[in-house]
């Protein structure tokens, strides 16, 4: 009796786990995309200059100031470099987060931007959205939880009734 009331409370306590899956995603795509548009504001101006005197090729812009001859140019080469990679990596997880709700609950656990992932998860607002998506995934998270744990549970007892049988009655 008490087993079925912990497994209750566990089935409870996965469902609700399970319905903050779709809330997280979004709070991530948002947060990406705030991230890109405050990249981008930067972004278009070198790439404004690199349009003008490069033909658009921001490499060739990177490879300018990295060989100038003033200090400074040289400097800015590196945040400049860091900048046109981050705007890449943004675009990229934009992308491969416009796909389906499994894929991109895939995308996030294992290869999304860890720092995103990191500042997503400290800034996390918890809420228990009653949208058809969070539910579904709290339920089957809750069930496949369940299961797991039921399974456990048997292979457990089966284990422990072959130990608790007589040596005679094992042959």
């Amino acid at each position: 009796m008490l087993y079925r009331y912990f497994v209750l409370m566990i089935g409870a306590s996965a469902l609700l786990i399970g319905v903050q899956i779709p809330n997280f995603v979004t709070q991530y795509q948002q947060r990406l995309d705030a991230q890109l548009t405050e990249a981008l504001v930067y972004y278009v101006q070198f790439e404004e200059i690199a349009e003008q005197y490069f033909d658009g090729d921001m490499q060739a812009l990177i490879r300018k100031h990295e060989t100038s001859t003033e200090d400074v140019f040289r400097a800015e080469a590196r945040p400049l470099r860091e900048l046109v990679e981050r705007v890449a990596r943004f675009r990229y997880q934009q992308a491969q987060l416009d796909t389906s709700y499994p894929e991109q609950i895939w995308f996030i656990a294992t290869q999304a931007d860890p720092e995103l992932r990191a500042s997503t998860w400290r800034m996390y607002s918890f809420n228990v959205p009653l949208t058809q998506q969070a539910v579904i995934t709290g339920a089957l998270f809750a069930l496949l939880l369940v299961l797991l744990l039921d399974c456990c549970g048997g292979l457990l007892k089966a284990c422990v009734h072959r130990l608790r049988r007589p040596k005679r009655q094992r042959r």
